[in-house]
């Protein structure tokens, strides 16, 4: 990676775009520490729990030093959530993104007006959190008031649009996606914090010293599991037939349908996250005096992940049916089985139409479930490394930052490998790529042989 890393600044166009980027993520780290008005900051702490907590985690713990950027993208990100399941339930939606490019244009609009439906909701919920004593502090972190709120909405919902907005500018002007790197740096911009909290943890106590190359251990371990089921393909091998197209016919030829491992990717566990912590944020709105408000802070403790056997079983089974759920609106395999069999193309041993369709979801199926229990199994992680190793100054062990940002780390660089292999750039052709020593062997392109990797 690092060696492709160099490559790349070596030519001034990309090299470029990744400084771009660099100073995107310095406006980023800026927007950090510029903090909004009328907030106590001591205050603070005893109220981040359940979803809040998520939400500062994913913002780079913007949340807890309350900036203007304290939302992060998250908004965003239930937007689009929201909208891909809509694309599959609304016959209009799904019309439109079968429209081409045009089509995406419209949902990406309707995209971004739900994102400030949504902030200027989550914006109100959190001075509705924030303006009540929480459970450490009897001080309220803001003071309520119509001037107070007003001025939380609208500085938030803004934040949530600038960082909107600078994940555009990347995905136009920078390299790989924007809003998918606006999460990476939240998530790695408090990597420091943790490692200084864990150093200092260790200088009180050396015999936690174990507790923490254990960590380690589980954090590389985690890091190769995500990048081999990122990457994992099953592939099914397709076969196409001469047919004429205009005044032209087709060879015959062959190629597979490429279905990952991992598809859902990172949401089913956003999905299962956020319903678990639910009774943790509803806690947050009744006193701990009342009936209700026991009850909940009971239901909260018994329901987190890893407190006990059932937490943890009924979280992985949330992660399992989310996974699936997705996987189902993502994948039409009828669909599918009629486009193969309208261009003349079929499965070797299969029969086109519905035996192709009842062969392609038992192999969705399957492989579904594969990628179902390690994204169950990965996102527990978070929950048990703290228990086994003693260690709760870590968070990027398993869960779902550390998929985020791994992820992102590898659709980054293969964003880069494309820029490269555009450019016919050698350095980056594999060897066999092409055949230097027989003057008979075949002389590739660099975008042949990227391509045919």
């Amino acid at each position: 990676m690092l060696e492709k890393l160099t490559a790349a600044m070596k030519v001034p166009d990309i090299r470029a775009r990744l400084q771009f980027v660099l100073v995107i993520f310095a406006v980023y780290v800026l927007a950090l520490h510029v903090p909004a008005s009328g907030v106590d900051q001591e205050a603070m702490a005893g109220h981040l729990q359940g979803v809040l907590g998520m939400i500062d985690v994913f913002s780079g713990g913007a949340l807890k030093k309350f900036s203007v950027i304290a939302m992060g993208i998250m908004p965003y990100i239930n937007a689009s959530i929201i909208m891909q399941l809509l694309t599959v339930a609304i016959p209009k939606l799904q019309q439109m993104s079968k429209e081409g490019e045009s089509g995406r244009k419209e949902i990406s609009k309707i995209t971004r007006r739900a994102t400030v439906a949504l902030a200027l909701l989550q914006s109100f919920g959190i001075y509705q959190v924030f303006s009540r004593p929480s459970a450490v502090s009897s001080i309220p972190a803001i003071q309520p008031g119509i001037i107070s709120m007003l001025t939380i909405m609208i500085t938030l919902t803004a934040g949530t649009m600038f960082l909107l907005w600078l994940g555009e500018q990347i995905s136009e002007k920078g390299i790989g996606n924007g809003i998918s790197l606006i999460i990476f740096v939240g998530i790695m911009v408090s990597i420091p914090t943790q490692i200084s909290q864990t150093s200092a943890l260790i200088s009180n106590d050396p015999t936690l010293i174990p507790g923490v190359i254990a960590m380690v251990l589980m954090f590389l371990a985690s890091i190769v599991g995500i990048i081999y089921m990122t990457q994992a393909v099953r592939k099914i091998p397709v076969y196409h037939m001469k047919r004429i197209v205009g005044n032209k016919m087709t060879q015959e030829s062959s190629s597979y349908l490429p279905f990952k491992i991992n598809t859902a990717g990172v949401i089913p566990v956003i999905f299962a996250t956020s319903i678990v912590l639910l009774p943790a944020t509803v806690a947050t709105y009744f006193p701990p005096t009342t009936g209700f408000g026991e009850f909940v802070r009971r239901a909260t403790d018994w329901l987190q992940p890893g407190n006990n056997i059932w937490s943890s079983l009924i979280f992985a089974g949330l992660v399992l049916f989310f996974t699936y759920f997705y996987v189902a609106i993502q994948y039409d395999t009828n669909d599918i089985a009629d486009n193969l069999k309208k261009y003349g193309s079929f499965i070797p041993g299969i029969r086109p139409g519905k035996p192709t369709a009842e062969y392609l979801d038992k192999v969705l199926t399957r492989i579904t479930l594969v990628g179902a229990v390690f994204l169950a199994v990965i996102s527990l992680v978070q929950y048990w490394a703290p228990q086994i190793t003693n260690i709760n100054t870590i968070s990027l062990v398993g869960g779902t930052s550390l998929l985020i940002v791994v992820g992102v780390a590898l659709e980054t660089m293969q964003a880069i490998e494309a820029q490269m292999a555009m450019r016919n750039y050698e350095g980056f052709i594999r060897a066999g790529a092409t055949n230097t020593g027989n003057p008979q062997g075949p002389q590739r392109s660099g975008r042949t042989a990227f391509g045919a990797r």
